[in-house]
């Protein structure tokens, strides 16, 4: 069902490409916070709650000038003392500035989450928390277990953790998160024969992605950077003769 020769094909194509282009799945943040500081930790933890893929970048463009223009909306302890109970304006915030295609469940995913910051590691004791753990495998469950993220939100937010550099585990990432776009190139290429998976067969193809990519010498986390570049930059904008894999690819036909 799966065919790893085909996906080993794609991530020799996909690795000489991204090499040399600056199509990278890089996520931008605002330009003076410090990548693994205690203020990065609680920025991606929100920006990456919202991230479905879809216009990705300009998601985040929207996020970090929100950020400049309100910034305490990302400190959980101010957004519970002063929305929790009044949620208009904050709503208003998110509309108007962040542009989320559902704003009333952007709203709560972003009081949910600030509720649970606040109730659990106050006083930026987040980052602590996630250098405390020792493993990737702790750190999955523990963003999983967060309401609010599903596999490609919190697979994103542990990808952003793990190029942080924060932590220092001694095991490499063996799972990553598989959206219907992941799916579609995989199905697109012959790497599977079918688009309806479950949950068992979502992750045995990402972890043919993954067995595919070590024997070229590609880390996890590249691949999914790879994959998601490809889904929403490529793929999502029809840009089909620009694909570093489209010769394979079903559509061409």
């Amino acid at each position: 069902m799966f065919d790893i020769d085909k996906a080993t094909l794609c991530v020799e194509k996909m690795k000489k490409y991204f090499r040399s282009s600056d199509e990278a799945a890089n996520v931008e943040i605002p330009s003076h916070i410090e990548i693994s500081s205690s203020d990065y930790v609680t920025y991606i933890f929100y920006s990456c709650l919202l991230d479905y893929g879809m216009r990705s970048s300009t998601y985040h463009s929207n996020l970090i000038h929100t950020y400049q223009k309100y910034k305490d909306i990302f400190d959980p302890y101010y957004v519970v003392k002063n929305y929790k109970n009044d949620s208009e304006k904050l709503l208003e915030i998110i509309k108007e500035n962040i542009h989320p295609r559902y704003p009333n469940i952007a709203l709560k995913k972003w009081l949910d989450l600030s509720i649970f910051l606040n109730r659990n590691y106050p006083d930026n004791q987040l980052k602590q928390k996630i250098c405390s753990l020792s493993s990737y495998k702790e750190l999955y469950h523990f963003i999983m277990g967060i309401k609010g993220y599903g596999q490609k939100t919190g697979g994103l937010l542990l990808r952003l953790i793990y190029e942080s550099g924060m932590c220092h585990f001694t095991d490499e990432l063996d799972d990553i998160p598989i959206d219907r776009h992941d799916v579609e190139i995989s199905y697109l290429n012959g790497i599977v024969d079918k688009e309806q998976l479950n949950p068992k067969e979502l992750k045995l193809l990402g972890t043919t992605w993954i067995q595919a990519a070590k024997s070229r010498g590609v880390s996890a986390c590249d691949i999914d950077k790879y994959l998601w570049s490809i889904g929403n930059r490529l793929c999502f904008k029809k840009r089909c003769f620009e694909c570093p894999i489209q010769e394979e690819c079903k559509t061409k036909m």
